[in-house]
């Protein structure tokens, strides 16, 4: 009897320490949802902010996504720093019969994917970006557009004003009018891009008030006929720039407004119409009559005479003088023929390049005649180190006297 009522006891005790566990117990937390309580998903106007005076201002803190082509006539966009995006570029986008651009923001980053623009009227265009604090970031990655339905012209692929960076890539653009950039800006870069339609402007175009640090053209390609493909107005300006592997098919004017020569500028293998850069300068004097006067056998003086100039790449020419234009550092090889001959009794000259008015620790030649009145002919061959704004100049020394000389001929050539 004793031994049951104990076994009752111990049962009870182990149910009330299991109960204490199980309710000590908390419940299995369910799987967070998926994290798109910022994305808007966008099947027509209807899932757009309410247009105010025809401008939809999109909420900075979402990104919207778009299925399919919405059409948002007669208004606008501003994207107010939100994203934007598409699923299949060839399928998702925006349009509008806007006076204006379809696509507009202010002081704002930029950022957009995989997302087509449909300018619906002659005086509508995709793009109008603007940074005037040239802080912000436009960011125009792989798979966006802007394209003309058949017939129906637009005002071109729009503007692009300041910004810190413009990063455009795999984009396509098939109108009658293409890109146009202004304002400062740090960096712009426009790589793998197809560019086809234009009939009226340029592919891209750097406007009169435009202004970069850096700038980068690569791997585009250009397809249309009786256009310019890249366009610089008078008054733009870049620090340092560079092409490469850009190709043009049928275009009117690959270049407008620069060369592979222009200051800055860095170009390599972008087909035929486009020569790589190239530093070279070519000048020469024939029949000279200007004597050159010495103060002192030991003194270099510069070669006088009125030069030729044949070419001038990467370089300004004035008389017998080389200024380098180029921003990179050049290794130039320099050569020099001088024909000359003395005007009073004196057998012995040297040649030398001066960089800067300075004489070079580079090698000099020197001449000594059988006679002291004999016509001779000096060629010196060398090295120099330029960077932008040397100079090189050819001077002539008389070894033993103060006597003068006549520099009949000059050829005077430097190059990479």
């Amino acid at each position: 009897m004793k031994l049951s009522k104990l076994y009752k006891l111990i049962l009870i005790v182990l149910f009330i320490f299991s109960f204490d566990i199980i309710l000590a117990q908390k419940p299995p937390v369910p799987p967070a949802p998926p994290a798109t309580y910022n994305v808007v998903e966008v099947h027509s106007i209807n899932d757009l902010p309410k247009p105010v005076n025809g401008e939809i201002t999109l909420n900075p803190v979402k990104i919207y996504t778009f299925s399919g082509f919405v059409d948002i006539s007669p208004n606008f966009i501003n994207t107010n720093g939100a994203g934007l995006r598409g699923n299949d570029p060839s399928k998702d986008g925006v349009m509008s019969s806007v006076k204006g651009a379809v696509l507009n923001s202010t002081d704002v980053d930029v950022y957009m994917e995989k997302l087509a623009v449909i300018p619906l009227s002659p005086l509508t265009k995709g793009y109008n970006f603007i940074d005037n604090t040239s802080t912000r970031f436009c960011n125009l990655l792989a798979g966006n557009s802007v394209i003309e339905l058949p017939k129906l012209p637009s005002a071109g692929v729009g503007t692009i004003f300041g910004f810190n960076s413009v990063y455009i890539t795999g984009n396509f653009w098939k109108c009658r009018d293409g890109l146009k950039l202004n304002g400062q800006t740090g960096k712009f870069c426009s790589s793998f891009n197809y560019v086809t339609n234009i009939s009226a402007g340029a592919a891209i175009q750097f406007l009169n008030n435009f202004s970069a640090n850096d700038l980068d053209l690569s791997n585009n390609y250009f397809v249309f006929s009786g256009q310019v493909a890249i366009k610089m107005d008078e008054g733009s300006t870049v620090d340092q720039a560079r092409m490469s592997g850009n190709l043009f098919r049928g275009v009117g004017t690959p270049l407008s407004g620069f060369d592979s020569h222009s200051p800055g500028w860095q170009m390599r293998q972008n087909g035929a119409a486009v020569p790589d850069t190239k530093p070279y300068g070519y000048m020469y004097m024939n029949d000279n009559y200007k004597i050159t006067k010495f103060i002192s056998p030991t003194l270099y003086t510069k070669v006088s005479g009125k030069t030729n100039t044949v070419k001038a790449n990467s370089f300004t020419a004035t008389d017998n003088r080389f200024t380098y234009t180029g921003k990179r550092m050049l290794t130039a090889k320099v050569y020099v023929n001088v024909g000359a001959t003395p005007t009073e009794g004196s057998s012995s000259f040297s040649i030398a390049i001066l960089k800067n008015g300075l004489e070079q620790v580079a090698p000099h030649a020197t001449k000594a005649t059988d006679s002291k009145t004999d016509s001779f002919q000096i060629i010196l061959e060398t090295e120099i180190d330029l960077i932008t704004g040397d100079y090189i100049e050819v001077f002539i020394k008389n070894n033993l006297t103060t006597s003068s000389i006549l520099v009949n001929d000059l050829q005077f050539r430097v190059s990479e």
